[in-house]
C-alpha cells in the first residue's frame, strides 16, 4: 500500500504523481491523443526529459521535451513539432517528468467519468454490498463487531501476557539464548516490513543510474553607459553645451566628446583582462553601406570595469557620406551613425573560464541636418546597455530520489535497500529456526504463543456432551476451524497431555498434543476423556 501511494497518489492528496491526458499530436509518433501520462516530480530536470510544464501564456498544460536550458529557464519542443515553444518555464513550472505512459488510458477514464456510467458503477456496487448483506442473513451468519482502538490494543496486550505466561513454563532444559516466545510474532512482523520496504527500495534504486549529468551554470552581465558633451552657442540650448540625449546640429558644432564606461557585474570574478576600441560606424540600411571610422587607438583593461573617451568629428562623418554619394549618385535620406565599444575579455568566474564581447553601440540617426537619438517610437534605445551572458558546463554527480521532498542519493539507496534486505531475511531464518525448536521442545507454548488471543482455558470438558466428536490432526486446521465459525478454541489441560476444542453446528472438533517427552496421550487417559465427553 505505501509502495502504490508512492506511486500513484496525485499531488492533490499529497503525493507524487500528476495524471495527464493527452489531447494534442505535437509528441507523435509515440504520444497520441487519449493516452494518459503520469508524471513525477524530480529534483533535477535534463536535455532529452519528456516533461509537463505550466504554460502561462496559453493557461494550460504542455507536455513536451527539454531541447536546451539557460539562464534558470528551460526550452521545450514537440517531438512532433519544428518550432521550439515560445514559452521558456522555470525549475519551479515544471510539474513533472514521464514516469508511466498507458496508451488510450486517457480515454478509458473520461468514459469512467461520463454520468451514465458513473451512475451504474455505483448501481452495480451497491447491488453487490446489498446481496451480500442480506445472502449473509438468510444463511444465518454472525458478523463480528469492528473492534474499537481500544479493544484492539487490549487484545494485544492480552495476547502479549499469553506470550509470556507461556515462556515462564519453558523447561530449564530449552536451548540457551533462546528467544522470548512472545517477542517471536512481533519480531517476525517487524523484520517482514523490513524485508518488504528494503525490497521496494532497491527495486527504485537498481532501475535508476547511480550518476547523472548536471548541466550547471553561471550568470553574468555586462553593463555600458554612453555619455557625450558638445559646445553649443547660446541661444539655441537651455545652456553652452549639448548634454547626453540633445541631438547635435552639424552647422552648430562638429566635435561631440564621447564618454564610456564599462563594468562586468559577476560573482567572483577574477584575472578579468581585455582590450578596447571606440569605433564609429556610418551605415545605410536600405542599400547596406557602411563605413568605419577608429575613434581611438587599440588599448587594453584590467579588472571589471573601465572608463574611457573619444573625439568624434561629425563633419568627417558629413563629409564621408558626400563622397560616397557624388561616387555612386546614391542619395537615401537618413544615414545611421553607430559608436561602438569593440571590447573582448577573458577571465575566471568562479573558478571558470570566461571569454565574451562586449558591442552594444550607441546609436544615432542623422538626416542631413542633425544626429539625433533614435525615438522609441522607432526603436527602444537609451544610453545605459546591458547584455547577459552565462557559463555552461556539465558534470557527473549522484543520482538523488525525491522521496516526500527529501532527495536521497541512489547509491546510499542501494546500499541500504541491500543491506536490510539480507539482514531481515538472515533474521528471519534464524528465528523460524528459533521457532520450529520451540515447537519441538515445547508444543503447548508453541500453540499458546501462535493462537494465544484465541484461547480460552477450561477445567472440564462436559460442555461437549451430546455433541459429536471429530479428530483433527493439527492445530492450524482446528484454528480455521474457529474462524469459520467464528468462535473461540478451548484448550484443557490434563497431566502433561493438552486438548484443544472447538464447537461449530452440533459438532465438536478436538486437537490433543503429545507430552514435553514427545510421547503421545496415554490410551487410558483418552478413553476417560472420550467416555465423560
Amino acid at each position: 500500500m505505501i509502495a502504490i501511494w508512492l506511486a500513484f497518489a496525485p499531488t492533490q492528496a499529497g503525493g507524487a504523481a500528476s495524471y495527464i491526458i493527452v489531447i494534442g499530436n505535437s509528441m507523435e509518433p509515440k504520444f497520441h491523443i487519449g493516452d494518459l501520462i503520469i508524471v513525477h516530480e524530480e529534483p533535477m530536470y535534463q536535455i532529452g526529459d519528456a516533461v509537463t510544464y505550466r504554460n502561462l501564456e496559453l493557461n494550460n498544460f504542455v507536455f513536451h521535451r527539454i531541447v536546451s536550458l539557460g539562464l534558470g529557464r528551460y526550452s521545450l519542443q514537440g517531438d512532433n513539432n519544428s518550432w521550439i515553444d515560445t514559452y521558456q518555464p522555470s525549475q519551479e513550472e515544471i510539474v513533472g517528468k514521464l514516469w508511466l505512459h498507458i496508451p488510450k488510458g486517457g480515454i478509458a477514464i473520461q468514459k469512467i467519468r461520463r454520468p451514465v456510467t458513473m451512475a451504474v458503477i455505483a448501481g452495480a456496487l451497491g447491488s453487490f454490498i446489498a446481496v451480500n448483506i442480506f445472502t449473509g442473513k438468510s444463511k444465518g451468519k454472525k458478523y463480528m463487531k469492528s473492534k474499537s482502538v481500544r479493544e484492539w490494543f487490549a487484545a494485544r496486550r492480552q495476547k502479549m501476557q499469553n506470550w509470556l505466561a507461556a515462556e515462564k513454563r519453558l523447561e530449564t532444559d530449552k536451548p540457551s539464548g533462546f528467544f522470548q516466545g512472545g517477542m517471536l510474532e512481533v519480531s517476525f512482523f517487524a523484520l517482514g516490513l523490513i524485508a518488504l520496504v528494503s525490497f521496494i527500495l532497491g527495486l527504485i534504486a537498481f532501475s535508476r543510474p547511480t550518476t547523472r549529468i548536471v548541466h550547471d551554470e553561471i550568470s553574468y552581465q555586462h553593463l555600458g553607459i554612453f555619455s557625450y558633451t558638445a559646445s553649443a552657442p547660446q541661444g539655441v540650448y537651455d545652456s553652452n553645451a549639448i548634454n547626453s540625449g540633445d541631438p547635435v546640429f552639424t552647422r552648430l558644432t562638429c566635435a561631440v566628446d564621447v564618454n564610456f564606461h564599462y563594468n562586468l557585474i559577476a560573482s567572483q570574478a577574477e584575472n578579468i583582462a581585455g582590450g578596447y576600441q571606440l569605433t564609429a560606424i556610418i551605415s545605410e540600411q536600405v542599400s547596406g553601406w557602411q563605413r568605419s571610422i577608429p575613434l581611438q587607438a587599440q588599448a587594453s583593461f584590467s579588472g571589471t570595469s573601465f572608463v574611457t573617451s573619444a573625439k568624434l568629428d561629425l563633419c568627417a562623418v558629413e563629409a564621408l557620406i558626400q563622397s560616397m554619394e557624388q561616387g555612386t549618385d546614391f542619395h537615401p535620406g537618413s544615414y545611421m551613425l553607430t559608436i561602438m565599444p569593440n571590447i573582448n575579455l577573458k577571465g575566471e568566474i568562479s573558478s571558470r573560464e570566461l571569454q565574451g564581447d562586449f558591442n552594444e553601440g550607441l546609436v544615432f540617426k542623422y538626416d542631413r541636418i542633425h544626429f539625433y537619438l533614435i525615438s522609441e517610437g522607432e526603436k527602444t534605445n537609451s544610453l545605459n546597455f546591458t547584455k547577459p551572458g552565462i557559463l555552461q558546463w556539465d558534470h557527473e554527480q549522484a543520482n538523488t530520489w525525491l522521496l516526500l521532498g527529501m532527495e536521497i542519493a541512489i547509491p546510499a539507496l542501494r546500499m541500504v535497500s541491500l543491506f536490510g534486505l539480507v539482514v531481515s531475511l538472515i533474521a528471519i531464518a534464524v528465528l523460524g529456526s528459533r521457532l520450529q525448536n520451540l515447537a519441538r521442545h515445547d508444543p503447548e507454548a508453541f500453540v499458546r504463543m501462535r493462537y494465544g488471543a484465541m484461547l480460552i482455558d477450561i477445567h472440564d470438558a462436559a460442555l461437549l456432551n451430546g455433541t459429536g466428536m471429530v479428530e483433527v490432526t493439527a492445530i492450524e486446521d482446528l484454528a480455521k476451524l474457529a474462524e469459520r465459525f467464528n468462535t473461540v478454541i478451548l484448550h484443557e489441560r490434563r497431566g502433561v497431555s493438552h486438548a484443544y476444542y472447538v464447537r461449530g453446528e452440533g459438532t465438536a472438533y478436538r486437537f490433543v498434543i503429545a507430552d514435553r517427552t514427545g510421547s503421545a496421550v496415554p490410551e487410558s487417559e483418552a478413553q476417560s476423556l472420550e467416555g465423560e465427553l
